[in-house]
Formats: structure tokens, C-alpha cells, sequence
């Protein structure tokens, strides 16, 4: 299967949070994660609430096997998946990677490519805060977790074929 990014003409909140604040998105980053992206904050109340999509997602920077990893979970459904090997650059240039691995795990858990246009689409304009949900975060612990048994049971991430493990642990009951 071949996977094709699906992302094109988004906005990343970095620079002006005023334009469309109707439509955007939010990523609620860990502290850990904040701290290393260093960017400007946007506070969800002003935000009105997505009712339709996915919504919102959270994000935590993780060690796993001796590397740096992303988890995002989805603020509504929990799903999730895992980054592995994240650099300074990736972190740097996070709203790229979140949306190439939306669409790589969507395309992997079978999904047409007209269902992940349309999510793409809701992701046009992606904003940051902090996190806010005890559950979600709960969710996250659960599932770095449920990942670090994963990757020890195939002995190291050089074992762990990503996409089959981020459709694994979507298929087990949090």
C-alpha cells in the first residue's frame, strides 16, 4: 500500500491566532511538550468547541526504548497514535508530522481517501494549549504504557512496524 500525504493549505497557529478562530483546531501539548515547542498558547475558552469532526487532540512527548516519541490522542474518540524517533525537527515542525501521520494511520486503518480529505480539511488552521481534560490524559497514561510493552515485546523499536502497531493498540478496549 502506498501512503499519501493528504494535508495542503493549513495554517499553524505560531503566528497569528485572530484569523478564524471559528474553525480552529486545538492541540493540548503536555508541559513537556509545550516546553520544547515554545510556542505561543491560545486559551480554549475563546475557542468555540468543535461539534462536528474529530475535534481536538492532545499531544505528549514520551521516551520510549531510549528515544524521544509523540503520542496524540484525539480529544473525543481516544484515538491514537505513536511517533517514534522524534528529532528537533519534528518537534519543530509539528503540525506537518501530526497531519502526515493522521493521514498515513487513517489510510492504514482502511479509510478512503475522500473521508481523510475531509478530515485534513478540518485541520486547516491548528491552534495550542494546554492540556485540560483529567480523562483524556488518563487515556494517554494508559496508552504509553500499553506502547512501552508493545516495543519490549519485539524487543526494540527497530522491530515495530509503526503503522500495524498504532492499528493494534486502536483495537484494544481503554
Amino acid at each position: 500500500m502506498v501512503y499519501i500525504p493528504l494535508y495542503s493549505d493549513y495554517r499553524c497557529s505560531r503566528t497569528d491566532f485572530k484569523e478564524n478562530k471559528k474553525n480552529m483546531r486545538l492541540i493540548h501539548c503536555t508541559r513537556k511538550l509545550l516546553k520544547a515547542l515554545d510556542v505561543p498558547l491560545v486559551e480554549p475558552e475563546n475557542i468555540p468547541q468543535p461539534t462536528e469532526g474529530l475535534g481536538n487532540w492532545y499531544a505528549n512527548l514520551l521516551r520510549i526504548d531510549r528515544r524521544k516519541c509523540i503520542l496524540f490522542t484525539n480529544e473525543k474518540t481516544l484515538y491514537s497514535f505513536l511517533i517514534p524517533n522524534v528529532l528537533k525537527k519534528n518537534i519543530t515542525n509539528i503540525v506537518e508530522e501530526f497531519l502526515i501521520n493522521v493521514s498515513f494511520n487513517l489510510q492504514a486503518e482502511g479509510f478512503g481517501l475522500e473521508v481523510i480529505r475531509t478530515v485534513m480539511q478540518e485541520y486547516k488552521e491548528i491552534g495550542f494549549a494546554k492540556t485540560a481534560s483529567k480523562k483524556v490524559l488518563g487515556a494517554m497514561n494508559q496508552l504509553a504504557f500499553e506502547y512501552e510493552v508493545f516495543i519490549e515485546e519485539k524487543e526494540g523499536l527497530e522491530n515495530v512496524k509503526i503503522l500495524d502497531m498504532n492499528r493494534d493498540i486502536n483495537s484494544t478496549i481503554l
